[in-house]
């Protein structure tokens, strides 16, 4: 009876360390990895197209010469892009137009879905940014 007993134990104590390895190595697989990146939600619009004729306007978001998101939209509409925690300037047709002050210390927490930075310029634009 002792044999039988120990036999079961040393079979659970198996059965339980190979059902504990997957969670192992998921374990092992997250340490070492790269930090999630640090991103905030910035939106722009600009409300009439100013001296661009057609109606289109190219948006570029940049941290000092780094362009970290860009797109084209139509006078009254905005842009919003996820980009890098930081200092970001906006830029319309090549003009520098706002900027935003972005955290750069301190605990981050990834922004929420409604949570959004917009700046907005002429009239037309909506009252928030679209998510």
């Amino acid at each position: 009876m002792t044999a039988r007993g120990q036999g079961l134990f040393h079979r659970s104590a198996r059965g339980a360390a190979l059902a504990a390895l997957p969670l192992c190595l998921a374990a092992l697989a997250g340490c070492g990895s790269p930090e999630e990146p640090r991103v905030q939600n910035v939106a722009y619009c600009q409300g009439s197209p100013g001296d661009n004729d057609t109606g289109f306007l190219h948006v570029e978001f940049r941290q000092g010469s780094t362009v970290v998101a860009t797109g084209s939209v139509s006078a009254g509409f905005a842009l919003t892009a996820e980009v890098p925690v930081g200092d970001i300037q906006i830029y319309v047709d090549g003009v520098q137009v706002g900027a935003v002050e972005g955290p750069t210390d301190g605990p981050y927490h990834p922004p929420a879905r409604d949570e959004v930075t917009y700046l907005h310029s002429g009239e037309g634009c909506p009252d928030s940014a679209p998510l």
